[in-house]
Order: structure tokens, then C-alpha cells, then sequence
């Protein structure tokens, strides 16, 4: 759905512009939850998406893109990882203005200055080293704010000068920048946060006309104007991210109104879920819930469980987990939420056909399971199963 700001300009009518903006590609990021297989294929959908902005780019005939930092997910990132982005890039036809975030800084051995990106680079692709207005096309003005140190110690927009004054007539002027917006800071105390209040005054005032952020992977809009976005990143990176995987369509002029479009190009998921479960009961559930989710080789499931079980319900949970990680990208622990109190009195453990020193450790095992002793509760569990337990 698009999102439309009304808010209008003095002066001269211009030409409005449609450009895509994006951020966070984080090219090259691993996650420590993936196994190598699905790893590789991680870091791939993170390239692959580069394809599918230049699709929207061309389905919504957009001037150009903006990529708001961050771009690869360190400045130490593998050759084939800069070979692959560039051979990607290609399929963005239109101009595309890129700023280096605090993940790829302009340091000294940064991942721009690189021979490999300075070879492949595709010539439609310009890396925003400093402030000066770039032109992509007539009428529009691109500011970006690049950083130069992994960590600012100010706010990063708040020492620029290219968005001072009102442009020329009918240009429409586009601040790309990269950092947290104090209004969505945790702590007001850091002095690296973005201020909005004068983001806000250079739109009232018309100095600016869109104001491109990067650092949140989530789609959030900032403030009240509807001018001042972060796109998110185009795949997910963590559970707790309430939009990732789009990138925005933005259509602005001198005077008119801002519509901002989300669209999605995202292919993974990471979800979360917390299953409650008492003597058993919530295992139905949360089997129906793990085969019900789609596209499972492209699906990261962080898991909690809470409750009650007895050893076979125990038993059953870790089989259906050996299960479904077959199919799933990943399935986590939620250490934080689980909670699985192993009920030891367990009839089921007297029917097992298990003698002599089994037996003996099985009721050992028992018994420091009913103390809470969580490795015993594994090991019975492991028992029950190897003896044949039906759970």
C-alpha cells in the first residue's frame, strides 16, 4: 500500500521523480545458526535480491536507486562476494548512487578502494565518498553522508552542508543517509544519533524533499512529515525485525506530494514461536504449526517451549525437532523460553524392556530428573527412545 505525503513546497512547479530506495544489503553476512548448505544459500538470496530491486526498478520506471549504507556486511568480505555484487549490479539498468555505512566504512582497507570492485564495478554505479550534490538525472539532487569511521562520535547527517539552502527551482533535493534516529534510540545519550528535528525544518522549509536512512532493517517511517524513511534490509537478518525484505518506490517533486511505496523482494523468513505445552498436550500444535509454514528451505524458526512433558513427551518433541530440521533452513533454541520441566513418574518408563544395568540407570536417570537435573531428563529421554518408548 502506498503512503502518501501531501505536504507541498513553495515555488516553481518541477518534474516529479521516481526512484527506488534501499539499504542494508549487508553483502556477505553469515549467520552462525545456518549450516554451511543453507549458509551458502543465505548469503546467495542476499546477491540475488540486487536482481530483484533492478526489477522493481524497471517495472516502476524509477530514475534511479539510492542505497542507504551498508552495502557489504564488513570491509573484510571474500573476493567472489565482490566479484558476485557486481556481476549483480548489472541488472540495475538506471543510475545507482551507493553511500558506505558503518559496516563498510571508508577506513583505511575498505571494500570500496578494493582492485577487485575497481575492476568489475559497472559504470552505472557511483560510490558517494563525499557530500557533493550528485545529479543522476535533470531535476534531482542527491546529497549522501558517507561514513568514514566504523563508529561516529557525532550525528552523522548533522555536519553537512549540501541540504543548507533551498535548491534551485523546481530541483528536487534527496538526502541519503546511514545511522539511528534519536526517536528510535533506546538511550538519548548517544552523541552519534541522527537529530530529526532539523531533518523536519529542511523539509517544512523545502531544503530537502526525502530524507533516505539506513541502519534499521526494519520498514519504518520517521517523524511526522512522511518524508524521512528507512527501507529496511531486502532479506532478513534477525526474528526481531517487524518488516524486512522490501525496499521502497518513491515518487517526489519540488511541490507535490510524496508517495512512498513498499515492495517486497524478500525470499527468507525468521520467524519466532513459543509453544506452550502441559503433560503433552501443545506437541499436536506445534507439529501442524512446523508443517503448515511455507518455502521451509528458505525458513529460520527460533523456538521456545514452555511447560510440562513426560520423558515420551519428551521423546516426541526431540523426534519431531530431528524432523523438520531436515526441511528447515535452521530451527533454534530459544534459550529464553525453554522451559521444559520433564515429569519423571513417567508409566511409560516401566513398560520400557529394559533390564540389569539399564534398568538401573534408567531409574538413576529418574530420579535426578525429578531433582530438575536438565541433562538427566535428556539422557532418559535418550533412553526411552533407543529402547523402543512409544511417546
Amino acid at each position: 500500500m502506498a503512503i502518501t505525503s501531501a505536504m507541498t513546497r513553495p515555488g516553481p512547479q518541477g518534474t516529479p521523480v521516481t526512484f527506488v530506495h534501499t539499504s542494508d544489503w549487508q553483502l556477505g553476512m553469515m549467520r552462525r545458526f545456518l549450516g554451511p548448505e543453507a549458509g551458502a544459500r543465505y548469503s546467495q538470496a542476499r546477491i540475488d535480491a540486487i536482481e530483484r530491486i533492478g526489477a522493481v526498478a524497471r517495472e516502476h520506471k524509477a530514475a534511479f536507486v539510492v542505497v542507504a549504507g551498508d552495502v557489504f556486511d564488513a570491509n573484510q568480505v571474500d573476493r567472489q562476494v565482490v566479484s558476485r555484487a557486481c556481476d549483480a549490479l548489472r541488472a540495475i539498468a538506471c543510475p545507482v548512487l551507493m553511500v558506505p555505512g558503518n559496516h563498510d566504512s571508508l577506513e583505511p582497507g575498505t571494500v570500496w578502494s578494493s582492485p577487485m570492485l575497481a575492476a568489475h564495478l559497472p559504470s552505472q554505479v557511483e560510490i558517494l565518498t563525499d557530500s557533493t550534490p550528485r545529479r543522476p538525472v535533470a531535476g534531482v539532487e542527491v546529497v549522501g553522508v558517507p561514513w568514514r569511521t566504523r563508529r561516529s562520535v557525532s550525528d552523522p547527517l548533522g555536519a553537512v552542508e549540501g541540504w543548507a539552502e533551498v535548491p534551485d527551482a523546481g530541483v528536487v533535493r534527496i538526502l541519503v543517509g546511514h545511522g539511528q534516529v534519536e526517536s528510535l534510540a533506546a538511550s538519548s545519550g548517544d552523541p552519534a544519533l541522527i537529530r530529526l528535528e532539523p531533518l523536519q525544518q529542511a523539509i517544512e522549509e523545502g531544503r530537502l524533499h526525502y530524507v533516505a536512512l539506513g541502519d534499521r532493517h526494519s520498514l519504518t517511517s520517521v517523524g511526522e512529515t512522511g518524508r524521512i524513511w528507512y527501507s529496511g534490509t531486502p532479506e532478513p537478518t534477525r526474528p526481531e525485525e517487524e518488516r524486512p525484505g522490501e525496499v521502497l518506490v518513491v515518487e517526489v517533486g519540488p511541490r507535490d506530494a510524496c508517495t512512498v511505496t513498499p515492495v517486497s523482494v524478500g525470499t527468507w523468513r525468521l520467524r519466532s514461536n513459543v509453544v506452550d505445552v502441559d503433560v503433552d498436550e501443545g506437541l499436536d500444535e506445534l507439529a501442524v504449526w512446523l508443517g503448515a509454514q511455507p518455502d521451509k528451505s528458505r525458513t529460520v524458526v527460533r523456538l521456545g517451549v514452555q511447560g510440562s512433558l513426560t520423558v515420551g513427551g519428551l521423546t516426541r518433541l526431540e523426534m519431531l525437532l530431528e524432523a523438520q530440521e531436515e526441511v528447515y533452513a535452521a530451527i533454534q533454541r530459544w534459550n529464553r523460553h525453554w522451559a521444559v520441566t520433564v515429569l519423571p513418574d513417567d508409566g511409560d518408563l516401566d513398560e520400557l524392556p529394559v533390564t540389569g544395568p539399564a534398568r538401573a540407570a534408567l531409574e538413576e536417570l529418574r530420579i535426578a530428573t525429578g531433582g530438575g537435573d536438565t541433562q538427566a531428563a535428556d539422557a532418559l529421554a535418550l533412553l526411552h527412545r533407543l529402547a523402543g518408548g512409544v511417546a
